[in-house]
């Protein structure tokens, strides 16, 4: 009897034309995530949040963590200031800020957040590093993901704001995501620093003039994804980085289709031959049927035996 490996495979599919919503980088988040929602309060924070691993962070290792309501993480206590202050601030203060500013959840949005130790998230989280720090070996054993959802700035309850931070780690390296979706115009500082400033990083030094074009957040980079900026914060890490100039105009970005394909094969394939025995003669059918894909990029497979 020949055993069968069938292999699920999910297939991320890019084609020319239209564009995406900015939200298809973050991570999931809201009800159906099960988060958390903190409370709403003006310049308000989480209650004490247990991490269920340690996070290390330039040399010091966390066991819980506050999400403070105006853009910030801190870890020993909450911090309600509103004013974002420059980085390096040589305070007595960690804080990892991917959005720092006035903001108020009482009228308008949400600010809530979750942690994972198994799961999907966990593997999209350990692909997304790999793939943007490949000379890392690194396999996710902990995510935590904080959401600010529409959520206004004090006093202008009209305007909405949305943005994520995303902290990643096997417990022995840690990297930061920070997405973000549509921003509206406002004061604010992007970045993190730590107890005396012995590693900070401020993203306005990514930008002509160090001003931050913060309408146009999802649209800028440092790894190439529209909207997302990625941080090694482990203390051997080459720390603040800035590879892709965002003040250059980006072009508009491409639809992205997830699709899941299963087959099922007698061969043992690795990735290599997925790619050119699959996902290329794939992309190949898609052409010739008048659908205009630029490229397929695997995110993840599954081995089962039948």
């Amino acid at each position: 009897m020949i055993m069968m490996t069938p292999l699920s495979l999910t297939l991320i599919m890019v084609a020319m034309s239209g564009s995406t919503s900015a939200l298809d980088i973050f991570y999931p988040f809201g009800p159906a995530a099960g988060d958390t929602f903190s409370n709403t309060s003006d310049d308000g924070s989480s209650p004490l949040i247990p991490l269920q691993r340690s996070f290390p962070y330039f040399g010091r290792t966390y066991q819980q963590i506050y999400v403070n309501h105006n853009g910030h993480l801190t870890f020993n206590q909450s911090l309600s200031t509103f004013t974002p202050t420059e980085f390096p601030k040589n305070s007595t203060r960690d804080i990892i800020a991917p959005f720092w500013t006035d903001l108020d959840n009482r009228e308008k949005g949400n600010i809530s957040y979750q942690q994972y130790t198994t799961g999907d998230v966990l593997q999209s989280a350990t692909q997304d590093i790999n793939s943007n720090f490949p000379n890392v070996p690194f396999t996710a054993t902990w995510v935590f993901v904080a959401t600010w959802d529409r959520v206004a700035y004090y006093p202008n309850t009209g305007t909405e704001t949305t943005f994520q931070v995303v902290l990643i780690s096997d417990s022995n390296l840690s990297f930061v995501f920070m997405n973000y979706g549509v921003i509206a115009q406002t004061e604010r500082k992007i970045g993190y620093d730590t107890i005396g400033s012995t590693h900070h990083g401020s993203l306005r030094t990514c930008y002509p003039n160090n001003t931050i074009d913060i309408v146009n957040l999802h649209n800028s980079s440092n790894i190439n994804v529209q909207g997302r900026w990625v941080f090694a914060t482990f203390l051997r890490s080459e720390g603040f980085r800035c590879t892709i100039d965002p003040g250059v105009s980006s072009p508009q970005p491409d639809n992205v289709i997830g699709m899941r394909l299963e087959v099922s094969t007698t061969e043992s394939l690795s990735e290599a031959d997925i790619e050119e025995q699959i996902l290329k003669p794939f992309g190949d059918l898609l052409k010739k049927h008048g659908i205009n894909v630029t490229g397929i990029r695997l995110r993840r497979f599954y081995k089962t035996e039948l």
